[in-house]
């Protein structure tokens, strides 16, 4: 079995934001130390930060996967050992950003209206303020993972 060898990355501070996982020379793996909350990457995901991650009508979700890869790319420890990662890094920038940009569309055209006809839905189905929210809650889930579903480019 091979062992993996890890590179740290880091970007402009002095602690790593992440690790590279290498099998002889070929990446494996890319790893984040900090979670997608954490804004400001102190370690410690504040009310404000997890509200904030929550309330986004963009996902973030992934993100710092995604930076720990793009800092990689134009890591000298990492470009020597592997060469073909760069075009891995891009892909993945790609995939995220292709991402953000369907979250931004929904945002903007669909999710006001699918919010309004929720809320009627509901109205129509109970007079009870908690069934209705989660209702319209569910109702707005479901249509929101239909558009991400038929937006989804193949092989993405």
């Amino acid at each position: 079995m091979a062992k993996i060898e890890w590179v740290t990355i880091k970007k402009w501070a002095p602690e790593p934001i992440g690790a590279i996982g290498f099998i002889d020379n070929d990446v494996v793996a890319v790893v984040a130390f900090f979670d997608d909350r954490d804004g400001n990457k102190d370690g410690d995901v504040s009310l404000f930060e997890r509200a904030a991650f929550m309330l986004s009508p963009v996902s973030m979700k992934g993100g710092n996967v995604v930076e720990v890869a793009m800092q990689a790319r134009v890591d000298m420890d990492v470009v020597m050992r592997d060469p073909s990662f760069n075009q891995v890094a891009m892909q993945m920038f790609v995939n995220f950003a292709q991402g953000l940009v369907m979250d931004g569309i929904y945002a903007a055209y669909f999710s006001r209206g699918v919010s309004m006809a929720g809320k009627g839905v509901a109205k129509m189905i109970t007079g009870n303020m908690i069934k209705g929210f989660v209702i319209r809650k569910g109702f707005e889930s479901a249509v929101k993972k239909a558009f991400k579903e038929a937006t989804e480019v193949p092989g993405s």
